[in-house]
């Protein structure tokens, strides 16, 4: 997954009540499409806490964008490299970009608690962290898949990931900080062939397959 950042002291990141949010919807692995039933209980239960409180705490779910980038049959697959900040990462392959959502001033949160605003608070954070780690050309749209989890190790404990999308109409993109990170287009079929992968991007793979 694509929390790989080393911890601000004073960051604000989203999160939820992790018994909770499986008593209001159910415990899954892997992807799960969204439903408005995740959305209202997230609407209603999520909140900014400081982000060391969150790191070693499974009672709690960090939410993390995680964008995928595909051109026809091609995914952009990245290797995360030994600079990266999230130790457990290092040398595995990934699909996914993003990282924590962050407090934004243009959408106050939790303010009134509408659905409406939590995604649009999503969609935000995702564009940022978009271009924070990777750049192309135009503006494509974002689409959502749905909700990643998993609890059979430790980062995936106290994560849940949004999962979007990019479809770009070329498969011409670059990855900004290529000291932590390299990349290349591969074709789906050829996948299976690449290596290991975080679990994250496997129970994507798994999902859209």
């Amino acid at each position: 997954m694509a929390a790989g950042q080393n911890t601000v002291p004073n960051e604000l990141v989203l999160s939820v009540p992790t018994a909770e949010l499986y008593a209001a919807v159910g415990e899954w692995r892997g992807v799960r499409r969204e439903s408005p039933d995740i959305w209202r209980f997230l609407a209603r239960k999520s909140v900014f806490r400081p982000r060391p409180e969150l790191e070693q705490n499974p009672a709690m779910k960090q939410l993390i964008s995680y964008t995928l980038f595909v051109s026809d049959r091609r995914v952009f697959v990245m290797k995360r490299l030994g600079s990266q900040g999230e130790s457990r990462l290092h040398g595995l392959l990934s699909i996914g970009v993003g990282g924590h959502m962050n407090p934004a001033r243009e959408i106050p949160w939790p303010g009134r608690r509408r659905i409406a605003d939590l995604k649009a608070l999503a969609i935000l954070n995702t564009q940022r962290e978009i271009k924070e780690e990777v750049c192309f050309p135009g503006n494509p749209p974002i689409s959502v898949l749905g909700f990643l989890n998993d609890d059979k190790n430790a980062v995936g404990r106290v994560h849940l990931g949004l999962v979007t999308v990019v479809h770009l109409p070329a498969p011409i993109l670059a990855v900004r900080e290529t000291d932590k990170m390299l990349g290349a287009w591969v074709e789906m079929s050829k996948l299976s062939l690449l290596g290991k992968f975080e679990s994250w991007s496997s129970l994507v793979l798994e999902g859209i397959g």
